[in-house]
């Protein structure tokens, strides 16, 4: 799938322009190497004049102008030793350094766009970007684009040499640039098509990877194994089949490059032979001059062997770029800092969708009292999920108004308005640190009072099992934790934030009755005082709230307190006894 923004070109000097702008930020590491190129670039210049002033010594034999020769042309490559071990140390730290650049500055853009932007992107090419890309141009910067830029001042450097020593063999050499010229004009479009091609098809690739990995307990229990494989091996082919297409035209121009090279080569030894014989010219220095036609061709040579490489980086440069700027970031505008929160909730006829088509909410009006727990309920689909994105501003309504004690939600600064709720979601995530510094994510909270707040909730003895308590660490995504404890490191996390409105979605409804009873004990004392948005089915949940939304086809079609809507006969009574005929409660 290619994306709108992925359709986005950036020209080549753009992406250019903006690297040498990361790059810059380290002038005096740029100075040192550049006149290291210069340097390097200078000795090979100068090395084959002298080696031909050497060879004229040697037939005109004069043996103390050929040992000065000598040691002049020994001497000039010790200084390239050194410019070019300076070169070779200070690329890689600057190149090392514009890559940690770009990936935080894409980290930063990744951590401000709109949750739909994820919705929209496998995980893993979003990774591919900011990893696999951001190493493409780190190898170009590094090993590449050195040899890149001493081959074009070398070009330039023979051609102005060549005309110094000979206007008649220059003109013959220089003849074959059209033919080559034309030659990389027809092919460079197509170059740049597959080589983009072969960062979208590895960007597949990543996805399919992480795909399999994060999904493998699923993959596992219902042994899709096999079809796994084979969607991984699919976009494993398809990358194979860019890259043997890519270079198999890099290596058609390499092949049509070498033959212009012999080509220009033979007519120069053919036309200097001749001016040698006829007293015309040195052997020295037609032996200079072939030197500097090499000198002229063999940048060109390297060019096409790297196209490859800088095809890469290109590609690469422009994936991360369109990442930078094209991804849709936040559109808040300058926004008051939320004062602070009581928790009256206000839906003023809301309509949203996601995809611009197809309405999600139709209509939603309704108020919660601050303080006051809320049970919202419905069918799979009926909109009560995006009814809790749109209240922690993941997504913004299409039309109608979202108000807390008044004020409109999006009228608010997103930071200190969000700090003021709490969500505790059906499958906590838990990150790869100790369980406390879980607990404490989002908040200042002291080991002290999350020991003080388990213990209030009755929960103390939770995490006793684990080899530290809370400070145990834990493997990824919590995998050294029951579902239990999981859950409640969810739950504490929101709780110590001390939030004005909690929100609970389905946030027990994976437990064992015990844990599941010891969990809503806590949640009674938790939830005391706090606006309470609870999503859920279990009848033990739902009938220790105040009132219940019934939420059906994106439209609220009940409201009241559940022991009245339970003695009706409406859709949630049905609700309930369709649950209750199910053993679900």
């Amino acid at each position: 799938m290619v994306y709108e923004d992925e359709q986005k070109q950036i020209k080549d000097f753009e992406k250019v322009r903006r690297l040498a702008s990361h790059m810059l930020k380290y002038k005096k590491e740029v100075v040192l190497i550049a006149l290291s190129i210069l340097t390097s670039t200078a000795v090979t210049m100068l090395a084959p004049y002298v080696l031909g002033l050497s060879v004229n010594a040697i037939t005109q034999e004069k043996f103390t102008q050929t040992a000065e020769f000598g040691a002049l042309y020994g001497a000039l490559y010790v200084l390239n030793y050194f410019a070019e071990n300076r070169r070779s140390y200070l690329l890689p730290v600057v190149s090392q350094k514009v890559i940690k650049d770009l990936r935080d500055e894409c980290f930063r853009t990744l951590q401000i766009v709109p949750i739909d932007y994820y919705s929209k992107r496998e995980a893993g090419r979003i990774m591919s970007y900011v990893l696999n890309d951001a190493e493409a141009l780190s190898d170009f910067l590094t090993f590449q684009l050195p040899q890149v830029l001493a081959g074009f001042i070398g070009v330039i450097g023979s051609i102005a040499i060549m005309l110094y020593l000979n206007l008649s063999l220059t003109a013959i050499s220089i003849s074959v640039i059209p033919a080559l010229a034309l030659f990389s004009f027809a092919l460079q479009g197509k170059i740049r098509k597959n080589f983009l091609e072969t960062r979208r098809t590895i960007a597949v690739v990543t996805a399919r990877l992480q795909e399999a990995i994060s999904g493998i307990r699923v993959i596992k229990a219902f042994s899709k194994e096999r079809e796994i494989s084979k969607r991984f091996d699919e976009a494993n082919v398809n990358n194979m089949l860019a890259n043997l297409k890519a270079n198999r035209l890099t290596s058609s121009f390499n092949s049509v490059i070498l033959v212009i090279e012999a080509f220009g080569i033979a007519l120069v030894l053919f036309y200097g032979s001749k001016e040698v014989l006829s007293g015309e010219i040195t052997i020295g220095l037609l032996v200079s001059f072939l030197a500097y036609v090499q000198g002229f061709f063999n940048p060109i040579i390297q060019l096409s062997q790297f196209y490859n490489s800088y095809q890469t980086a290109m590609v690469g440069l422009e994936r991360i770029y369109r990442l930078i700027d094209s991804a849709p970031k936040s559109d808040e505008k300058p926004a008051i800092p939320a004062p602070e929160l009581k928790g009256e909730i206000e839906f003023q006829d809301v309509h949203f969708s996601y995809d611009g088509k197809t309405e999600v909410l139709k209509g939603v009006s309704f108020v919660i009292p601050s303080g006051s727990k809320v049970a919202i309920v419905g069918p799979t689909g009926a909109g009560k999920s995006t009814l809790v994105n749109i209240l922690l501003k993941f997504y913004k309504p299409t039309s109608g108004r979202v108000l807390v004690d008044g004020y409109d939600i999006f009228s608010l600064e997103t930071k200190s308005y969000r700090s003021q709720l709490a969500v505790v979601l059906q499958e906590p995530f838990l990150f790869s640190t100790t369980v406390f510094d879980n607990i404490r994510f989002g908040s200042k909270t002291t080991k002290e009072e999350v020991l003080k707040t388990l213990k209030e909730l009755e929960l103390e003895d939770i995490f006793s099992s684990l080899p530290q308590g809370i400070d145990t660490q834990l493997t990824e995504r919590g995998g050294n934790l029951s579902e239990g404890q999981k859950q409640v490191v969810s739950f504490l996390r929101a709780i110590v934030r001390k939030p004005k409105i909690i929100i609970l979605d389905e946030a027990t409804s994976q437990l064992d009755p015990f844990t599941e009873s010891r969990l809503q004990k806590a949640l009674f004392k938790a939830l005391s005082g706090r606006t309470s948005i609870i999503i859920a089915h279990r009848l033990s949940t739902v009938k220790t709230c105040d009132f219940v939304i019934y939420i059906d086809n994106g439209k609220v079609v009940e409201m009241g307190p559940p022991s009245k809507l339970v003695n009706s006969d409406g859709r949630f009574a049905k609700m309930l006894k369709a649950f209750s005929d199910s053993s679900a409660f």
